[in-house]
Formats: C-alpha cells, structure tokens, sequence
C-alpha cells in the first residue's frame, strides 16, 4: 500500500526537514514571527525527546502521545494542544497521523 498524504499538494512543495527518521515527512515554512510545520507519518514512530520555543498543534488525521514529565496524554484528529517553551517532551506518530504546527520561533 503506498503513503497517503493528508495534505494538499500544494504544502509538498514547501522545502522538507530530514530528522533522519524513516516515514517521517515534515514540511515547513517560516514567517516573520514563527515557524510552521506540516507533519505525517507513514509508519508509528516516537519522535525522540526534544524542547523548542513554544507551539501550538492541531492534530489533522490519526492520533498521537504526547508525554511531558513522564504523563502521557493522547490527542486525536481534531484535538489541538500547547507546549510551553523549553518544555522537554516525546511524542508517539501512529501511522498515517498528521498534524500542523505553529512554534513562535521564526528560525525554529
């Protein structure tokens, strides 16, 4: 069965970030104030542990994990939540989730 993206052609040509992780496509573009990303997965995954400026998410399809200070919390499609900035955090992808992004950091 071959990937099927949740997003529009037109955000596939935005430039694409290689985390380096199989299955995982990230799509981003950058404004004056933030940064936004355009994310799915083909696969599950875990994005490994990370922090960053802070970021507001709607989840688009699938579900995800999120854990903070060892508490998990799952957010489906149509779920929207915040991370507050220099939060160290993982987040489980399961297969075919996409989410958008928006992290108040221009050079994110």
């Amino acid at each position: 069965m071959s990937f099927k993206s949740s997003f529009s052609k037109i955000i596939h040509k935005m430039p694409k970030r290689d985390y380096g992780i199989p299955g995982l496509h990230v799509y981003v573009d950058h404004t004056a104030q933030a940064t936004i990303y355009y994310v799915e997965t083909e696969q599950e995954l875990t994005f490994p542990e990370h922090k960053h400026a802070e970021q507001f998410t709607i989840v688009v399809n699938g579900f995800c994990e999120l854990t903070i200070d060892g508490k998990s919390t799952r957010y489906e499609k149509g779920d929207s939540y915040s991370i507050p900035a220099d939060t160290l955090h993982t987040i489980y992808l399961s297969a075919g989730y996409a989410e958008i992004d928006y992290v108040d950091d221009p050079n994110d």
